[in-house]
């Protein structure tokens, strides 16, 4: 994940660069994707990955960004903040979800949000757990909720040893104790509410 958004968090694409050169694993664009450019931009610098925000723009601007995504062999992650979003997102097409704790306009985190609208995503569609991990604990707690994948930033920039910090990530998300179908996460993890 490399921001390349330079007004609120500093990236730039020349970061991008230097990653896409450095890495042969696949690489989210991380940006307020708004526009089509923003899409050939980031398929031009070699991302795989684009994020898209639910909240950023009509309906119809996101299902066409997906799309466009999807037709340059890229991978659109929509953002969602609720249910009501999430719905919509699966209306736009996405196959890949990212439901994020932080509240965009307070900056406030809700560790729970995610628990309060993955049982809306379907099992084929990829469900992300974005802000708010720390460590391995944090990632097996939204393994555990139901989540596929985390997007994990903060913590590693700010590790003093971010490929430990990652092992560690890694192997609490892929614990024994985990049940290996996102349904039966969701319906256990509801049982004990």
């Amino acid at each position: 994940s490399v921001s390349t958004e330079k007004n609120f968090f500093c990236g730039s694409i020349e970061d991008l660069r230097q990653v896409r050169a450095a890495v042969a694993v696949p690489v989210l664009y991380k940006d307020f994707v708004i526009t089509p450019y923003q899409v050939h931009e980031a398929r031009a610098l070699g991302a795989d990955l684009i994020l898209i925000l639910q909240t950023s723009a009509e309906p119809t601007v996101v299902t066409s960004l997906v799309e466009r995504a999807h037709s340059l062999g890229m991978t659109a992650i929509v953002e969602v903040h609720s249910r009501l979003e999430a719905f919509r997102a699966l209306e736009a097409g996405a196959q890949v979800i990212g439901v994020n704790a932080q509240d965009l306009r307070t900056l406030d985190f809700n560790m729970d949000t995610f628990a309060q609208i993955v049982d809306v995503i379907p099992e084929q569609v990829v469900a992300v757990a974005e802000s708010g991990v720390a460590g391995p604990h944090d990632v097996f707690n939204y393994a555990q909720q139901g989540a596929d994948a985390v997007l994990i930033g903060s913590a590693l920039v700010m590790s003093n040893n971010p490929q430990s910090l990652v092992a560690e990530m890694v192997a609490a998300g892929a614990h024994p104790a985990l049940a290996t179908s996102r349904k039966s996460r969701v319906t256990r993890e509801k049982k004990h509410d």
